[in-house]
C-alpha cells in the first residue's frame, strides 16, 4: 500500500477537523473514560461489568474469539502485560471459535493502551489513514504487526508535536470538556484518526 506522508495526514485532519470531531460521539468518549477509571481500580479478572463493557466497546465479541481466548486476554490485561510480541504469541496459541489460530493485533494494541494510555491503538480505521496492514502468514504476521506498531508509535510521537494537530486537540478537549489529567493527547489523536478513517470508509 502507498504510504501517505505524515504532514499530508496532519493537514487533512486540520482541514476537516470540524467534520472529524462531530463524528465522535459523547457516549464513545464517556465510555472510554469509564473504562480507563475502572481499570485503575484493579482486579480486572473478577470485574465482569468491566469485561462486558470493554468487550462491547472494543468489539471483542464480534470477532468470534471464544471464551478461552477472551479469558486469556483479560488475564494478560489484569497482569499489565506490556510486551506486544508476548501478547500476540499468547493469543495466537488459542484457537478462535472456528478453530483457527490468529494474530489479534488490533485487540493487543487496545490491551496495551488500557495499561498505558500513551500507547497507540491500531484498527481498520487507523489502517485506512496510515495505509498499513498486517501481512504474511501465521507467525510472519506477528513480525509484521511489530513493525507496524513501531511505525505507529513514531507516527503518534511526531503528530503530537504538530502545531495544527495541537489546535485540533484543543478543540476536542473544549467540545468534550476534558482536561489533560483525564485523557492523554495520544488517545485524543486516536479518536481523531479513527474518526477520519471511518469517514474515509463510509
Amino acid at each position: 500500500m502507498k504510504e501517505i506522508p505524515n504532514l499530508e495526514i496532519a493537514e487533512e485532519i486540520y482541514r476537516r477537523h470540524e467534520e472529524i470531531i462531530s463524528n465522535i460521539s459523547r457516549e464513545s468518549v464517556d465510555v472510554y473514560l469509564w473504562l480507563r477509571d475502572e481499570y485503575k481500580k484493579g482486579n480486572i479478572k473478577n470485574n465482569t461489568v468491566f469485561q462486558f463493557v470493554f468487550r462491547s466497546y472494543y468489539r471483542l465479541d464480534r470477532a468470534g474469539l471464544g471464551k478461552k481466548l477472551k479469558k486469556r486476554y483479560f488475564e494478560l490485561l489484569d497482569a499489565k502485560e506490556d510486551n506486544l510480541e508476548f501478547i500476540l504469541n499468547e493469543l495466537h496459541k488459542i484457537p478462535r471459535e472456528r478453530g483457527d489460530n490468529t494474530v489479534q493485533f488490533s485487540f493487543a494494541t487496545k490491551l496495551l493502551h488500557t495499561i498505558d494510555n500513551s500507547k497507540p491503538i491500531f484498527d481498520d480505521e487507523v489502517s485506512v489513514v496510515i495505509h498499513k496492514k498486517v501481512a504474511g502468514k501465521n507467525k510472519e504476521r506477528i513480525e509484521s504487526a511489530r513493525k507496524i506498531y513501531a511505525y505507529l508509535e513514531n507516527f503518534y510521537s511526531e503528530f503530537i508535536g504538530n502545531v495544527k494537530i495541537q489546535k485540533v486537540i484543543k478543540k476536542f478537549k473544549s467540545k468534550f470538556d476534558i482536561d489533560a489529567k483525564r485523557i492523554s493527547e495520544q488517545k485524543i489523536l486516536d479518536f481523531l484518526i479513527w474518526s477520519l478513517g471511518k469517514l474515509k470508509k463510509d
